[in-house]
C-alpha cells in the first residue's frame, strides 16, 4: 500500500527532524558549530510558546526546539508537536519527532483517516524570524491506537513555499550555507524501538516508504532496517543486547537516538548533543 502510487497523494520527503532541548536555542547552535556544522538561530512560535534554531542540509533540516513560555504550550490542544514537548520538557531532552514534507496535505489527510488513523489538522503553523519577516506552513498530525506509548509517528508539514522558491530564499538569507565540516548531507535518523518487523510493517503502509533489507547492526547491537525516504533515510532499531539502542529505550522509550551524515570519510565517533547523538 504505497501512497507514492495513488493518483493525487504526493511523495513523501524527510523535511526536518526536532530536538527538544531545555536549554536556550543559541546553545544548540554553539553544540553544532562545535562539530563544524553551519546552524542559525530561528525565530519564535508566538502562539506556541516555543522558539528554535536550525541546521540545514539542503531543503532537509534539524529543529533545535526550546520552550519559551510554558504555560502558552501547556495550553495548546490542537498541535501534537507542541502538546508532545511539553509532556517531554525537562525529563525527556533529546531527538524526538520526525517530519514528512508533503504537497496535498489536505489529500494526505484523507487518505491516513482512510486507513483508520485519528488525523488532526491541517493546523496553521507560523514563526516570525529576527528580522520580522513571518514564514507560514500547514502541520498535519497522526495517531495510530497502538503507537500512543510507543514511537511517536511523523506529522507532516506543507511549506507555503514551493522548494525551489525555498532553498533559494534560505541560501539567500544565509540559513543554507556550506557545512565547514565539509558537503554533508542526512543519511539517516536511528530510531529505538521495541518491535521492529511490526513498525517497519505499520510505516511502509501508512507512509508508503520503501523498505531496506533488514540487518544486524554490531556497533548498535541491534536489529536494524531502513524506510528509504528522499532526504534521508529512517532508520528503526531493536536492540539485541546492551548497548545505545537499549539505554535509549529504558531512558526515553522509543525515540529517534541519532543522526548519521555522510559526505565525508566515515567515522565512528558519536558526539553525544543535548541528549542525543549525532555521527559524521
Amino acid at each position: 500500500m504505497d501512497l507514492r502510487k495513488r493518483e493525487g497523494i504526493a511523495s513523501l520527503s524527510l523535511d526536518h527532524l526536532v530536538h527538544f532541548i531545555n536549554s536556550h536555542p543559541e546553545t544548540a547552535v554553539q553544540e553544532m558549530q562545535r562539530l563544524g556544522l553551519h546552524a542559525v538561530a530561528g525565530g519564535r512560535h508566538e502562539t506556541w510558546g516555543t522558539y528554535n534554531s536550525l541546521c540545514y542540509f539542503g531543503l532537509t533540516y534539524l529543529e533545535f526546539l526550546a520552550i519559551e513560555d510554558r504555560q502558552r504550550a501547556a495550553e495548546v490542544r490542537d498541535n501534537g508537536l507542541i502538546r508532545q514537548i511539553a509532556a517531554d520538557l525537562p525529563e525527556n531532552e533529546g531527538l524526538s519527532r520526525i517530519a514528512l514534507r508533503t504537497g496535498d496535505i489536505a489529500g494526505l489527510a484523507s487518505q491516513l483517516t482512510s486507513m483508520g488513523l485519528t488525523v488532526t489538522g491541517p493546523v496553521p503553523g507560523s514563526r516570525t524570524r529576527s528580522d520580522g519577516s513571518v514564514i507560514r506552513w500547514q502541520m498535519l498530525f497522526a495517531e495510530g491506537e497502538r503507537e500512543r506509548d510507543g514511537l511517536p509517528l511523523p506529522f507532516f508539514i506543507q511549506w507555503g513555499e514551493g522548494d525551489d522558491d525555498r532553498r533559494q530564499d534560505l541560501t539567500d538569507r544565509g540559513i543554507i550555507a556550506q557545512h565547514p565540516a565539509g558537503s554533508l548531507r542526512m543519511e539517516y535518523v536511528a530510531c529505538a524501538v521495541q518491535q521492529l518487523e511490526e513498525t517497519a510493517v505499520r510505516w511502509q503502509e501508512w507512509f508508503g516508504l520503501e523498505p531496506g533489507v533488514p540487518y544486524t547492526d554490531c556497533e548498535l547491537n541491534a536489529a536494524c532496517q531502513a524506510l528509504r525516504c528522499d532526504g534521508g533515510d529512517i532508520l528503526l532499531c531493536s536492540p539485541l543486547g546492551e548497548g545505545i539502542v537499549a539505554q535509549t529505550l529504558a531512558e526515553r522509550g522509543e525515540r529517534p537516538f541519532l543522526v548519521r551524515f555522510s559526505g565525508k570519510a566515515r567515522s565512528s565517533a558519536k558526539h553525544l548533543v543535548l541528549g542525543s547523538f549525532y555521527q559524521l
